[in-house]
């Protein structure tokens, strides 16, 4: 099985070895609360034994954070860590909940638009001009068995989701970079987040932005314009992660 299992679903599971700690999603304010899932609430990692020293705080944000306008953003995916398996497998919930935990929220769509486009409103993370192989945008895509993954958290949906997986450490291609530095914007995982106008059904309050390494549902190369909104915020997918964002403690343009 690849390695770093754990972190691919590191919503889904506490470790490879131990039992899987569950979690109830807490409510967030300003999004709704999901409706009663048929399966347990989807558990968070567990935090660590002892706390972490607060980081650094630069330009206003966290130093694991970029400055963005009025916000900051997570530089890679959640973990947020250069080098690491970004999660996946994830509802926008499980986001939700991880990045609460951590003082944090998921970004909305707009946060996550300009964070892309940068400041002169690019199309792509890095200019106007796709470049082939810069981000991971451009891998085939692999059939899915959706009745195994479906059983979820079942053992066999966890081995069908890391069968699937194709994605790159975070930080992994230097080049697929914001203006304002922040990783892996298109192409990797696709990222949940908050959506920005009224959601079309209940329970529709979140959307995936950013495609992921097999390019995007009805689009010919992942963007920072492109958003799929046709799943509800409970929707468990093998190549759905997330970033967090949080407001920014000094004014940005």
């Amino acid at each position: 099985m690849r390695r770093g299992l754990a972190l691919l679903v590191g919503g889904a599971i506490a470790g490879c070895g131990g039992a899987a700690q569950r979690v109830p999603v807490p409510p967030v304010a300003e999004v709704p609360a999901p409706p009663a899932p048929r399966h347990a609430p989807a558990p968070v990692p567990p935090a660590p034994a002892k706390p972490a020293p607060a980081p650094a705080v630069v330009e206003g944000c966290p130093d694991d954070m970029a400055a963005v306008a009025s916000f900051c953003i997570d530089r890679y995916e959640a973990p947020n860590e250069k080098g690491e398996i970004p999660f996946a497998l994830q509802t926008a919930y499980d986001g939700e909940a991880w990045c609460k935990a951590r003082g944090k929220r998921l970004c909305t769509e707009d946060e996550w638009s300009r964070a892309c486009a940068g400041p002169q409103g690019t199309l792509y993370p890095y200019g106007d001009t796709y470049r082939p192989h810069v981000c991971n945008d451009d891998k085939g895509w692999i059939t899915v068995s959706w009745k195994t993954l479906a059983k979820w958290p079942q053992d066999v949906a966890l081995q069908e989701a890391a069968h699937l997986f194709n994605g790159d450490m975070s930080g992994a291609r230097a080049e697929c970079v914001s203006a304002e530095g922040v990783f892996d914007l298109t192409g990797n995982v696709a990222e949940w987040v908050r959506r920005s106008g009224p959601p079309p059904h209940p329970g529709y309050d979140h959307v995936l932005k950013g495609c992921y390494w097999a390019a995007c549902y009805h689009e010919p190369r992942p963007n920072c314009t492109f958003h799929n909104g046709a799943h509800p915020g409970t929707f468990r997918t093998y190549e759905a992660g997330f970033r967090c964002c949080k407001p920014r403690a000094t004014g940005g343009n």
